[in-house]
């Protein structure tokens, strides 16, 4: 028997059945607001956003790793609706339920391309700061900032450090 896996890129709400073939570029947790300590949520990303529910945490906390292939079935396509927080392209996270199968490949069926590169110029001649999808970016540091103390919007006290990046590809 063939198995047969969905494209990331026709992912949409419509369809209940999903079952996907992934590498795993990027893996963190979400601390819970009210303690630090305690994980909210585990988020996974690469080319879609996969997020692990609070309830789900204790589960699969450790069993999915970072650069490994695996197959993951039964999950819950949600839109996602904060921009701000938007980590991968598109519009989609798959969400873990009860149910979520996901099973680790170990003959790798197809190379792995975790990273996402931007060229300086592409930051600088960008129309717009919109983009909120992370991306990867090579260059020296070849100075900073002094720190500057900054309050958000939100009142909380930060600071910022800037630096001077040099670009090594155009090096004068």
């Amino acid at each position: 028997m063939v198995e047969s896996y969905d494209f990331v890129k026709d992912v949409n709400a419509k369809k209940l059945a999903w079952s996907f073939k992934v590498h795993i570029v990027r893996i963190w947790e979400i601390p819970n607001k009210f303690n630090l300590k305690e994980p909210n949520s585990i988020e996974m990303g690469g080319r879609i956003q996969a997020s692990i529910p609070k309830s789900l945490v204790k589960k699969w906390r450790g069993v999915i790793i970072e650069f490994q292939m695996y197959t993951i079935s039964n999950f819950i396509v949600i839109k996602k609706t904060n921009p701000i927080k938007r980590v991968t392209p598109g519009t989609w996270v798959l969400t873990f339920s009860h149910r979520t199968r996901v099973d680790h490949v170990v003959n790798l069926s197809f190379p792995l391309q975790p990273f996402r590169f931007k060229t300086i110029p592409q930051l600088i001649n960008a129309e717009s700061s919109v983009d909120n999808d992370l991306f990867d970016l090579i260059g020296e540091i070849v100075g900073k900032e002094d720190l500057k103390d900054l309050i958000t919007n939100k009142g909380k006290e930060t600071r910022r450090l800037a630096v001077v990046l040099q670009d090594l590809e155009y090096v004068h």
